[in-house]
């Protein structure tokens, strides 16, 4: 029997095909060089407080180019809760650039602000907009990623890590598409090529996360 995972605990066949689909997605939209994402314990530590607030992680791209490509880095910021909804607000210092050593950015934002607004650019696909597939980044690419302190408490302070990365996947998930049938005509998913002009509508909930726990078709 397989151990229980633990809180925000990624499965390891889902990360390693996240990771896989990360990779083949290179290929196609994703043409910037990486570089190592670390969040050392002492940043982690001045930006959780007493109160223990959340890390949310902006991605930036470099001023300069390496190899002909664009450099994607990222920025961390303290984010705490703002009333009684899920909704968390930014502090605007302290930030921290991760890299290898993390360097505080505190005393220059505007560097980190014209940071992210190049890799918004290029998530939008302003930016190497000849590339094919860069209009399809904004669908892909998230702007930030707000960190669960319940996975940044058992790496740093339950197993005592002195630093952690920050690496990339890709999740694929089929959703559904609604229209009206072509001249009331039933066709086959197969031969439906030629109905580009029919209103597609898409207001569903995914189960999972949106299942009926109690129902015996969810058994």
């Amino acid at each position: 029997m397989s151990n229980k995972l633990k809180r925000d605990q990624l499965p390891a066949k889902k990360a390693k095909n996240w990771s896989k689909n990360f990779q083949e997605e290179k290929a196609k939209t994703f043409n910037l060089k990486l570089t190592p994402i670390i969040l050392q314990k002492e940043t982690y530590k001045l930006l959780i407080g007493e109160n223990e607030n959340r890390v949310r992680v902006y991605l930036g791209l470099e001023d300069k180019k390496e190899d002909g490509k664009y450099v994607l880095c990222a920025y961390a910021v303290s984010s705490f809760l703002l009333g009684s909804g899920d909704v968390y607000a930014d502090y605007e210092t302290p930030v921290y650039k991760l890299k290898a050593e993390n360097e505080d950015f505190s005393d220059n934002t505007e560097a980190v602000i014209e940071s992210i607004r190049r890799y918004r650019k290029w998530r939008s696909g302003e930016i190497d907009a000849e590339v094919e597939g860069a209009a399809f980044r904004q669908y892909i690419y998230p702007n930030a990623y707000l960190l669960t302190k319940f996975e940044l408490h058992e790496l740093f302070n339950s197993q005592n890590h002195s630093q952690i990365k920050i690496e990339f996947g890709i999740k694929k998930t089929m959703d559904v598409m609604i229209s009206a049938v072509a001249d009331q005509r039933l066709k086959s998913t197969e031969d439906s090529g030629g109905e580009e002009d029919l209103e597609q509508f898409n207001n569903s909930g995914l189960c999972p996360p949106y299942c009926d726990e109690r129902s015996i078709y969810n058994s």
